[in-house]
């Protein structure tokens, strides 16, 4: 089968063997406009020293666990964490953090004692919200999804204090810009998208992006981040995906529309380029994951110790 691929001009690599049929995505297509150039072309960058100073990396973890059910209602037990690590003198140390542990539960459901019951264990009490119908497993992905918010809510408090604090330097986040564009300093905020489940170019502006070689970038495009506010995104490959997944070493980058993005994204990708070594290596997604941000989470795992 190899034969045959190459003998087509394809390429091989990158294939798992899988069991399952894949979850469907819940937003495969997006919207781009052009703002570099008209068609997206392919920029080589190169590596050049560290981030600026002031450059602080941010990341956020959770975690929940189903602890017990009145009933059909199922308790869960949820923690959150997130945290700002800076670079002073070449060393990252924790600038900011945030944690918190609570309890999601459908309170609708619960009975006066029951809730009193879980009041006194002095925790938060987040309300997953009513369902249609009694379904547990419909009801702790509700839970899910209160864990989830309060991580985002976690990571924009910690976003905020940092941004108050440190007068200069970038804030990188692991994941998109659009959670923090409306803050004061949002120009200061690059996020770093290591998955691609959302394509916003097609065609050969697509087909451009990824199969970029390593060390280059894409030109800067704007998607919009709801409500009709406008994020320039660009891509880089960090490593070479030849023999790998298509998607191999390729990450987007964001930022809010202030600024000069175009003149900036070479910038930016250069000193991104530099922060690959030392490799976030065992993790899986290393390709993708850049060592500040896996110090930041590895430093909050770090942090839960013996949790549940």
């Amino acid at each position: 089968m190899e034969d045959a691929i190459r003998a087509a001009h394809g390429t091989i690599g990158g294939y798992t063997v899988l069991t399952h049929v894949p979850l469907p995505l819940n937003r495969p297509f997006g919207a781009a406009e052009p703002v570099e150039h008209e068609l997206i072309e392919t920029i080589e960058v190169h590596a050049a020293g560290v981030a600026p100073p002031g450059t602080g990396f941010l990341d956020g973890i959770q975690r929940y666990a189903v602890v017990g059910r009145f009933g059909l209602v199922p308790v869960v037990r949820g923690y959150v964490a997130a945290a700002v690590m800076g670079r002073r003198e070449q060393n990252l140390s924790v600038e900011c953090e945030r944690s918190e542990e609570f309890i999601a539960v459908n309170i609708q459901r619960l009975s006066d004692q029951q809730l009193l019951r879980l009041e006194d264990t002095g925790l938060p009490l987040y309300d997953t919200g009513e369902t249609e119908r009694e379904h547990p497993i419909l009801e702790v992905h509700l839970a899910a999804r209160a864990v989830e918010t309060r991580r985002e809510a976690a990571e924009l408090s910690v976003a905020q204090q940092y941004l108050a604090n440190r007068g200069e330097g970038w804030l990188v986040v692991d994941g998109s810009a659009t959670p923090y564009l409306d803050e004061v300093d949002a120009s200061r905020v690059l996020g770093v998208v290591k998955s691609h489940e959302t394509q916003f170019l097609a065609g050969n502006d697509l087909r451009t992006a990824l199969t970029l070689p390593a060390a280059h970038r894409t030109s800067v495009f704007a998607r919009l981040a709801g409500e009709q506010r406008e994020v320039h995104s660009w891509y880089l490959r960090l490593w070479p995906w030849e023999g790998h997944d298509l998607l191999f070493g390729l990450v987007r980058l964001e930022r809010s529309p202030a600024g000069n993005s175009e003149l900036e994204a070479s910038e930016i990708s250069s000193w991104m380029l530099s922060e690959r070594s030392p490799l976030s290596a065992p993790d899986g997604r290393w390709d993708r994951l850049i060592y500040p941000v896996r110090q930041v989470e590895s430093y909050l795992r770090a942090q839960i110790g013996d949790w549940l």
